[in-house]
């Protein structure tokens, strides 16, 4: 989905698309966080927005679990035969979550 993703305000819009600070933006999951500086991919889930203090929306990673686990029976979210919904926020949208 090439949709424009709107934040809780325009400077966090600003920093996750330019990436000047260490936060992050998970699209399949909906998670907010900040990056971990150590070479790796982790990072601090965070629940508000550090320059407005608006709650971001819950993520929707359980969610993701339990359909591609219980539902789709695959063996996670490497599984060559994951449907191409669920590598982007597709899938959480088409459900309505």
């Amino acid at each position: 989905m090439s949709e424009k993703i709107n934040h809780c305000c325009s400077e966090f819009d600003y920093f996750i698309k330019n990436g000047e600070v260490a936060l992050c933006y998970n699209d399949t999951y909906r998670e907010y966080g900040i990056n971990v500086l150590d070479g790796g991919s982790s990072f601090i889930q965070i629940k508000y927005c550090p320059w407005c203090g608006n709650k971001f929306p819950k993520d929707v990673g359980d969610e993701f679990s339990q359909i591609i686990y219980d539902e789709l029976n695959l063996d996670g979210p490497d599984d060559p035969k994951l449907p191409k919904e669920f590598k982007s926020r597709e899938w959480w949208v088409k459900r309505g979550l």
